[in-house]
C-alpha cells in the first residue's frame, strides 16, 4: 500500500511521518518518511510517498484504515495534517448485496437465493443465542460469502491465517464464510454463519478486554454449540481420544488452541462437549454467569469457580466421566430400563393377583 504527500509548505520542514491505524491494531504503526534531499525550504513542493509491506503489517480484509502525515518543522513545531481515511477492501469480486435490519450479506454469482439463504441462517440463529445472553442494543454486521475456500484463505492469507475456513473480525463488525455451491450452501452456512456470529455477539456483549481474555475453549465451544449444522468428524475425534485417555487438559485450552490442525480439531471438539455438557448439567444460566464472570476480570479457573462453583480440573473430571464408555450391560440398561420396570411391574402386580386369590 502506498501513502502519498503533495503539497507545498509555508515553513521550512526538517522531518516527515506518517501515522495510520487499524481498529484490528494494538498500536499505532509510525514511519519516518525521508524528504527528497533531507529537508524542504519554504515555498518548496513536497512530493514523497512511502510504501507499506502489506506481508508485514497485517490488515483484515474490509478495515478501515485512518492514517496522517504529520511535518516536524525547523523552528521545532509540529503540524500534524487531518485524518483521512480508506476502506481496504477484497475488490476482485463484483459483490452482490441484500439486507434486513442491520444485517448486510455481500456475496457473488448468479444464485440471487444465496443472500436471502445467508439471512435466514442469521434470523435461525439468533434465538439460541438470545437463551443464553440478551442480544446487543447496537447488532450490526456485514457478511461475505466467498465462492470457495481458495478465495477465503487468499483473502486471509495476509492477515498471517491459512487453513482455516471461515473467519469473524468482531471489532470491524465483519464475518467471512463461504459458500461453495448451491448443493450444499444451507448445511455449509448452518455451520459457519452461527459460529462465526458468536464471535461477533461475543465481542459486543463483552467488550475487547473481555473479549480478548475470554478463556478460548469457552468461547470457540460457545461458538461450535450454536452450529445448526456441526461438524459430524467432532464425535468420532472426542470418542477416539477419550478411549485412548488422549485428550486435550482444558488449561492448556484457555490462551490458545494448538498450531497442528488434527489437535485443533480436538480442542474445538472438547469445547464444544464441555459447554454442551456445561448447558445441560448446570444450564443457559451457568453459561451466562461464566461470561460474566470472565467480563468482570476473572481468569480461566477463576471464572469457573464462580459460575460452577468448583475448578476448572474439577470440572474437566466430571466432564470426562460423563464421557466415559458405556459398557454393554450398563447401555442395555439405561436404553431399556423404562420397558424392564413395566415388566417388573407387570410380573409384580400378577403375583399380586395370583397371591390375593389364594
Amino acid at each position: 500500500m502506498t501513502f502519498s504527500l503533495n503539497g507545498v509548505s509555508d515553513a521550512d520542514i526538517q522531518s516527515l511521518s506518517l501515522s495510520f491505524q487499524a481498529p484490528e491494531f494494538d498500536n499505532t504503526f509510525v514511519a519516518e518518511v525521508p524528504l527528497p534531499g533531507g529537508t524542504a525550504a519554504n515555498g518548496q513542493p513536497v512530493n514523497v510517498s512511502h510504501r507499506i509491506d502489506l506481508s508485514q503489517v497485517r490488515l483484515a480484509p474490509f478495515t478501515t484504515v485512518t492514517y496522517w502525515w504529520s511535518l516536524q518543522l525547523a523552528d521545532g513545531r509540529t503540524i500534524t495534517l487531518p485524518e483521512q481515511q480508506i476502506h481496504y477492501q477484497d475488490d476482485q469480486f463484483a459483490w452482490r448485496e441484500l439486507a434486513q435490519d442491520n444485517v448486510q450479506v455481500h456475496w457473488t454469482g448468479d444464485d440471487l437465493a444465496l443472500g436471502q439463504l445467508a439471512l435466514d441462517v442469521v434470523a435461525q440463529a439468533l434465538p439460541r443465542w438470545q437463551a443464553i445472553v440478551p442480544l446487543p442494543a447496537n447488532l450490526a454486521f456485514n457478511l461475505y460469502l466467498y465462492p470457495s475456500s481458495a478465495d477465503l484463505r487468499a483473502a486471509l492469507r495476509l492477515t498471517g491465517r491459512d487453513w482455516v475456513g471461515a473467519h469473524a473480525h468482531p471489532e470491524l463488525g465483519v464475518l467471512l464464510v463461504t459458500a461453495v455451491n448451491s448443493r450444499t450452501a444451507a448445511a455449509d452456512l448452518g455451520q459457519s454463519i452461527p459460529h462465526e456470529m458468536t464471535h461477533y455477539l461475543l465481542y459486543q456483549s463483552l467488550g475487547p478486554v473481555a473479549y480478548q481474555t475470554l478463556p478460548v475453549w469457552l468461547g470457540e465451544g460457545l461458538a461450535t454449540l450454536m452450529e445448526s449444522n456441526p461438524n459430524p468428524n467432532y464425535a468420532l475425534v472426542l470418542e477416539t481420544a477419550v478411549n485412548a485417555n488422549q485428550t486435550l487438559p482444558f488449561s492448556d485450552l484457555c490462551g490458545r488452541f494448538p498450531a497442528a490442525e488434527d489437535k485443533a480439531v480436538l480442542a474445538y471438539a472438547q469445547s464444544q462437549s464441555l459447554v454442551r455438557y456445561i448447558q445441560a448439567r448446570y444450564g443457559n444460566q451457568t453459561l451466562n454467569a461464566l461470561l460474566t464472570a470472565y467480563a468482570d476480570g476473572q481468569d480461566c479457573d477463576g471464572g469457573v469457580r464462580q459460575a460452577v462453583n468448583q475448578s476448572l480440573a474439577d470440572l474437566e473430571k466430571e466432564w470426562l466421566a460423563n464421557q466415559q464408555p458405556q459398557t454393554p450391560l450398563v447401555r442395555f440398561f439405561s436404553q431399556n430400563g423404562l420397558w424392564l420396570l413395566l415388566v417388573a411391574g407387570g410380573f409384580l402386580f400378577t403375583g399380586l393377583i395370583i397371591w390375593q386369590s389364594k
